[in-house]
């Protein structure tokens, strides 16, 4: 299997070359920009796996080119690096699109932990169809529209992207920490809760009888299975 490419966006020429050189021997393929127009050729030109991006840049802001990258293509990784690490730059970097965030000076096995994590959430997973039936309800993905009882809903983002994971998973145990790591993101966890809701709405949709669950069971201490077959 080809190994994930990384481009490395930092102007810092030292720390660059850190990356470089362990990432290289960490097995993966590297390429790395000192600016943002660089970057923008490297990425437009390259099949690009991971970015790792710095904040302050010579000649545009990370953030900036953050946003550029993932208006692009949505489903490529992105962990921020930058000295500035206050809960609000933080914030803000994971606003502008980036997936993770880690502030300066680093360790390089955290760095190396949070890329692996990061490139793990992003693997191409096994295809869903666009328009599924599942018990009651008739789940279109690409408009969000759920039909059950001839009422239609609309799906969230997020309750899409959940129940996604789970057919993708179908008739296997996922945990609350997995669903919460693969549906949200490493670090950036809501309440567990958000997880039984978006459930309980799932079996108001699709189970004949939504409080003896047939489709999405519960597994007690550990998370939920649903059950194709």
């Amino acid at each position: 299997m080809e190994q994930p490419t990384i481009l490395i966006v930092e102007d810092e020429e030292h720390i660059a070359s850190l990356l470089e050189t362990n990432l290289d021997l960490e097995g993966y393929q590297t390429v790395v920009a000192k600016d943002g127009n660089d970057a923008r050729t490297m990425f437009a030109e390259r099949v690009i796996h991971l970015i790792i991006l710095d904040v302050m840049l010579p000649d545009t802001s990370g953030i900036d080119l953050c946003r550029h990258f993932k208006n692009e293509k949505r489903d490529i990784p992105i962990l921020m690096l930058s000295a500035l690490g206050q809960s609000k730059d933080r914030i803000t970097g994971l606003k502008s699109g980036a997936d993770d965030y880690l502030a300066k000076p680093f360790e390089l096995q955290e760095l190396l932990l949070r890329m692996s994590n990061l490139l793990e959430r992003f693997q191409p997973e096994t295809q869903v169809d666009d328009t599924i039936q599942l018990g009651k309800a008739r789940i279109h993905f690409s408009s969000f529209e759920v039909i059950a009882d001839d009422t239609s809903s609309k799906m969230t983002v997020k309750e899409a992207q959940l129940l996604k994971y789970m057919l993708e998973r179908a008739n296997d145990t996922v945990s609350r920490k997995d669903i919460l790591e693969h549906v949200w993101g490493y670090d950036v966890y809501p309440n567990t809760r958000t997880i039984d809701n978006f459930i309980a709405t799932f079996r108001k949709w699709i189970e004949s009888d939504p409080s003896d669950p047939q489709i999405i069971k519960t597994v007690r201490g550990i998370g939920y299975r649903l059950m194709t077959s």
